[in-house]
Parts: C-alpha cells; sequence; structure tokens
C-alpha cells in the first residue's frame, strides 16, 4: 500500500505540475487505533511553480479526491494555504506534522515548519477546536441508547488534546497512547479507555458498543471544566514575518 500511495503521489506532482513537500498519513491508522477496514488518510502539502503564484488570477489552493477502490482518501493543501492555517493555528498541520507514518519529506519541509511551533501555536483557540469537535462527536455517536465505537474516539481524542492544551499549552501529539497517558494515574479510568482501545482495533466500521459510564462521566466532566480553562490560556497574534521567509525560500527553491 505505501508503494501505492507512493506512485499515486508521484503522478499528482506530474499531473498538476507540483512538488509536494510532505505528505503522511492522517486518520485512524496515524492515531494508533486503526480498524481492520480503516481508510488510508493521506495528507501532503505541495508548491506550485513560481509563475502560478505570479498569476492575478485566484486559483484553487487544495486538491481532494473521492476515496478510490484501495481506500485511499488523498488530500493536499497548496503551501500559501498551508502557512495561512498553521499562522492561525489551525489544528491539521500540527497534527499532520506529528504524525508516525511519514510518506515523503524530500525538501525537509516537516522539520522547517515544525520549528515555528512555539511561535504561530495559539493554546487557547486550539483547546475550543477540540473541545468543539469532541461535544460533537459525542452527539452524533450515540444512536439508540449505543455508542459508536469509532465515534467514541472521535469524542476521546480530541477530549484528550483539549487536556493537554490546558495543562501543558503546547501542541498536543497526534497519537492517542501519549494523550492517553495523561490520566495514566486514574488507573480505572485508564483501563476502561485501553479495553475500549482494544475493542475499537478489532471492530468493524460501524459497529456500537454500551456507552461505558466511567468514561462517559470523564467526558461530561471534561467538557465543562476543560472550557473553564481554555478560557485562560493565552491567545497572542503572531505576524507573518517567519512564514513568509519560510514561503519564499520554498518558491525560490
Amino acid at each position: 500500500m505505501k508503494n501505492l500511495i507512493l506512485d499515486r503521489l508521484k503522478e499528482l506532482e506530474t499531473e498538476h505540475n507540483i512538488k509536494i513537500l510532505y505528505a503522511c498519513e492522517s486518520g485512524s491508522r496515524a492515531w494508533g487505533f486503526a480498524s481492520p477496514n480503516s481508510d488510508w488518510d493521506v495528507r501532503f502539502m505541495y508548491v506550485h511553480t513560481k509563475d502560478w503564484y505570479l498569476s492575478i488570477d485566484e486559483q484553487k489552493d487544495m486538491l481532494d479526491f473521492a476515496i478510490d477502490a484501495n481506500e485511499l482518501d488523498l488530500t493536499g493543501w497548496e503551501l500559501r494555504k498551508t502557512l495561512r492555517l498553521f499562522r492561525g493555528s489551525n489544528a491539521s498541520p500540527f497534527e499532520w506534522l506529528q504524525s508516525p507514518i511519514v510518506y515523503l519529506d524530500p525538501y525537509n519541509f516537516k522539520s522547517r515548519l515544525w520549528d515555528l511551533t512555539e511561535d504561530y501555536f495559539k493554546p487557547r483557540s486550539t483547546a475550543f477546536h477540540y473541545l468543539g469537535l469532541a461535544k460533537s462527536s459525542s452527539k452524533k455517536g450515540l444512536v439508540d441508547g449505543l455508542m459508536d465505537i469509532k465515534k467514541y474516539f472521535y469524542v476521546l481524542r480530541p477530549l484528550l488534546a483539549a487536556y493537554w492544551i490546558c495543562n501543558k499549552k503546547t501542541a498536543p501529539p497526534m497519537e492517542f497512547a501519549p494523550l492517553l497517558e495523561q490520566i495514566k494515574s486514574e488507573k480505572t479510568l485508564y483501563a476502561a479507555i485501553q479495553a475500549l482501545t482494544e475493542r475499537k482495533i478489532a471492530a468493524q466500521e460501524g459497529d456500537f458498543t454500551a456507552p461505558v459510564p466511567i468514561i462517559q462521566d470523564f467526558i461530561t466532566k471534561n467538557l465543562t471544566e476543560l472550557a473553564l480553562k481554555a478560557k485562560e490560556l493565552p491567545a497572542e497574534q503572531a505576524n507573518s514575518a517567519l512564514l513568509n521567509d519560510l514561503f519564499r525560500d520554498f518558491i525560490k527553491a
């Protein structure tokens, strides 16, 4: 599958006259709890030729495709879009740069951009982003008194990411395991989530489970408490100078 992904990325470079700066796995395979039939969620960042940026016309700033027969889900962001979202502390680029499954990084783009994390990561807005995801998924996942196992982790992962931000004030890791380690001292809760993780890895898409009381209590409590903590987090706006320098370097190259 990795070879198929690499071949497809090379085809995209030729088809669209771009250079892919970085490509990684996102979604459950990168988070550490993929099911047997999980998609391959490939995310990439790319740059056009210099002339593309010297046009007076607005042009499409991303490439996305329908999931194909190989369960391959491909989405890419153009460099300027990537850096604007990074400046705004959008959670996605901070996650992608930490993916444990990297397909391409031929120009050291990952390291160059990650080095600017401290300058552009905004704890408050990102914590509220993750809390919003957790709250939304907690409602959507519950059907007739049962919880979609996949959706359970669409609640727990962002909730634990917000927990990380509120306590550490840094970008949370992408993988679920280090996020879960934060509550290791709460042994019963920790064991319950570990057991649920094992069920998720073995489950098929669309499998449900009865809500786990201790996990539900943790979710309810922290949706409220972390929202209060997030209000106290810093939210400074950084200027674009460092990202402009990086942008120009990759356009020239």
